[in-house]
């Protein structure tokens, strides 16, 4: 996994994204591989046509999406380290505060409504060949669920070429997200003559994008299991011309969503996104109809270009009762 960041850019994500940055800088040393469930529908779909969904995080399955970040960021920002941050950036900045919580408060409703992800976990080594319990029996009711096992490269590799970037989720308390929030401030206090260097406005933006993922990739606590990715588009904050909007019936649903197209893109950084690239192999879950699903998905597979597709394809031997 070749990934090239300069100095500059190293020290920029680790001052205002340190969450993100010490778990993107982890997965890229681990050269991690990720996971996304789903059922044999939507896998067949992602085959045939190329494409990746992304869907509302208003249909997911955690009900409190967006909202939970919300509320433990509020409390962060009125907590001492939040008042001394204020006081930092106001005395250097008149006023930098006063223009800053309208134009960012403004924008919360627009995010939970119009958030468009889609989720992968960290593959971990003892579920290489097995996938993970957990996942199984949340996709294997009434379906016949399959994970795809792809290389991390496109997803941590920076890159603008779509308008949907990828990040970690952080599974916080309230007094998880405050000690988080104290190492962004202290981060930010502490390498002040840096802070103002970049100037006013792309301090700005930038203590923006950092509560923005703040507010949209931390969930509950109990959720953690998931250890989750998530590739996140916001169309009302930043559209894309290469994303593709379509509608679809999802479990009798009809809904909104936004298809990342399979193709590599390399002038803009993105590159490793064709199926025969992405995937290193699919694995079948548990299921009334597991092996004849391994020997379609083999042929799928084959029809869309992929090499060596027999090798690809293994049904997990998971004992889980659909």
């Amino acid at each position: 996994m070749q990934i090239t960041l300069s100095e500059e850019d190293i020290q920029y994500v680790k001052t205002f994204f340190p969450h993100m940055a010490a778990r993107t800088f982890k997965a890229i040393q681990d050269q991690q591989q990720f996971v996304h469930y789903c059922d044999a529908d939507a896998a067949l779909s992602m085959i045939d046509k190329g494409e990746l969904w992304l869907r509302n995080t208003t249909w997911m399955n955690d009900t409190s999406e967006l909202k939970h970040g919300v509320n433990l960021l509020i409390q962060a920002y009125n907590t001492e380290q939040g008042l001394q941050l204020r006081d930092r950036l106001n005395n250097e900045w008149p006023g930098f505060t006063e223009r800053f919580e309208p134009i960012f408060s403004s924008w919360i409703g627009h995010w939970q409504q119009e958030t468009y992800i889609a989720c992968v976990t960290e593959l971990l080594p003892k579920e290489d060949l097995i996938g993970r319990l957990s996942m199984w029996r949340a996709y294997g009711k009434g379906s016949s669920p399959v994970a795809f096992v792809v290389n991390g490269g496109p997803m941590l590799r920076p890159s603008d070429a779509l308008k949907a970037y990828t990040s970690p989720v952080a599974y916080l308390d309230q007094e998880g997200f405050n000690q988080e929030f104290s190492v962004l401030a202290n981060n930010i206090m502490s390498s002040f003559d840096y802070v103002k260097s970049i100037g006013e406005t792309q301090t700005f933006n930038s203590l923006f994008a950092a509560f923005r993922y703040a507010v949209i990739c931390t969930k509950h606590p109990s959720f953690y299991e998931e250890r989750e990715w998530r590739i996140i588009y916001q169309p009302t904050f930043e559209s894309s011309d290469r994303l593709v909007e379509d509608y679809r019936s999802i479990g009798g649903a009809p809904q909104r969503i936004f298809k990342i197209p399979m193709k590599d893109i390399p002038e803009k950084g993105l590159y490793g996104v064709t199926l025969p690239d992405l995937l290193v192999r699919i694995i079948i879950g548990p299921g009334p109809n597991s092996a004849n699903l391994h020997r379609e998905f083999v042929r799928f597979l084959g029809k869309a270009g992929v090499p060596n597709a027999i090798d690809r394809v293994i049904v997990s031997d998971v004992p889980l009762r659909t």
